[in-house]
């Protein structure tokens, strides 16, 4: 006679099954939770810093509207300056944001282009005060009448003040 097959386990310790599966699924998770803790600061919303200054020869240098320069892969907005979105037509029916980007490229001209940084706007652009052949970009746009002057900005208010009354820019023909 044989002896009984035994069904049942002895009443040792039970133990866990440690299959291959389970065991690469932990490996897995171990390796992305590491991934994640070592990654850049970008994954949790923090920006990147912004250096303090930044140029771009002409040829690198790109005018996107009346306020904003793309200086190689970089776009910049001028600082304390707000200029009217292409499209946007003045009180005579001229496209006003399209004179403010022709302004603008007209004082860029073919001279190179330095900025000093100072934060980030709403959308998380840098802001720069501007310079091309020696001129501040932002001050000159504002003086011509191309564009307002931002908030807390008193030295750029009077330009746009003495622009409004020359009735230049976009206070021609009696703009708000």
């Amino acid at each position: 006679m044989r002896p009984p097959r035994r069904i049942f386990r002895s009443t040792g310790v039970p133990r866990l099954p440690l299959t291959r599966p389970f065991m690469l699924t932990t490996a897995a998770v171990f390796v992305t939770a590491v991934a994640v803790v070592g990654m850049s600061s970008d994954l949790f919303g923090r920006t990147t810093p912004v250096p303090e200054r930044t140029s771009a020869e002409p040829a690198e240098v790109r005018v996107v509207d009346g306020g904003t320069l793309r200086l190689g892969t970089q776009v910049i907005r001028l600082r304390g300056v707000e200029a009217p979105p292409r499209g946007e037509l003045c009180r005579s029916g001229q496209d006003c944001g399209g004179a403010a980007a022709s302004a603008l490229a007209s004082l860029v001209g073919e001279h190179r282009v330095d900025c000093r940084l100072a934060g980030r706007d709403d959308g998380g652009r840098p802001l720069a005060t501007c310079e091309a052949g020696g001129r501040d970009l932002g001050r000159a746009m504002v003086a011509s009448g191309w564009a307002r002057s931002g908030s807390g900005q008193p030295d750029l208010a009077a330009l746009e003040l003495q622009a409004r009354r020359l009735g230049s820019g976009l206070w021609a023909g009696g703009a708000d």
